[in-house]
């Protein structure tokens, strides 16, 4: 199987049960979705469609940039993602630490943490590839120099 299209078919995996979890919290988590007016994720067709637009773009970003500048610059900029998504995760993780998170459910839980992971695979997966010289738009360095 290709490679493209295995990692395509893993991050949908990953965007339906993070949907799946987000849209399934505990009666109190229910009553904090309709307090808080999360109307995103109400239910699991809203939860599928914010998860998947959310990953969706950040990939189409991801591959523009991967194609259309050099390697240099999207090194930083990938490494600039990632650490904003694990900056995220930490914020999800202390939020979801506080008590009046932590009685919403497991899966809820569970699903908050799981987008910023997602974020993470999918910044860092770009970053390796473009520090390990994967991008064919610039050339290698030789030290052999031409007569």
């Amino acid at each position: 199987m290709n490679k493209k299209i295995s990692s395509l078919l893993l991050l949908l995996v990953l965007s339906v049960t993070d949907a799946y979890l987000l849209a399934h919290p505990n009666l109190i988590g229910r009553l904090g979705v309709l307090l808080y007016k999360h109307s995103y994720i109400k239910n699991f067709p809203r939860a599928l469609l914010t998860v998947l637009l959310f990953v969706s773009i950040s990939l189409i970003i991801c591959e523009l940039t991967f194609r259309y500048f050099k390697r240099r610059k999207i090194s930083v900029f990938y490494l600039v993602l990632t650490l904003i998504s694990v900056a995220w995760l930490g914020y999800v993780f202390i939020t979801f630490s506080s008590f009046s998170y932590r009685i919403t459910g497991k899966a809820f839980i569970y699903g908050a943490h799981l987008l910023p992971i997602i974020m993470i695979g999918l910044f860092g997966r770009y970053f390796v590839k473009a520090q390990f010289g994967l991008n064919n738009r610039e050339e290698p360095h030789s030290d052999a120099k031409i007569a």
